[in-house]
């Protein structure tokens, strides 16, 4: 059996905030992976967490699941969560599952 991996980056961290490339699948194991990370960026302070999801592959319920946790974490903390750069096929999924009137989804 292999095993789906997911990365985090952090690519950038300025004035408008920090910004982390995700790349690889996201599904129910590997949301699991980066969750802990994630929440504690959404708790570091900065205006805006942009995640940049160019690089996602596969993305199932779990991980959109996983933005709207993110979000309500983000807001409770002061910061602003935007997707960017994300898939064609993730933004179908999402908003077939209605999570785009929760989500701030921006081009770059």
């Amino acid at each position: 059996m292999t095993t789906a991996l997911i990365d985090l980056k952090t690519t950038a961290r300025d004035e408008r905030g920090l910004e982390v490339a995700l790349s690889g699948e996201l599904d129910l194991y590997t949301a699991e992976q980066v969750e802990l990370r994630l929440y504690e960026l959404a708790r570091a302070g900065h205006r805006n967490l942009i995640l940049d999801l160019c690089g996602v592959s596969f993305c199932d319920s779990a991980g959109i699941d996983l933005f709207i946790r993110l979000n309500r974490r983000c807001t409770g903390s002061g910061t602003r969560l935007l997707l960017c750069d994300v898939p064609d096929r993730l933004v179908e999924s999402m908003r077939v599952l209605g999570a785009d009137r929760d989500l701030r989804l921006v081009v770059k």
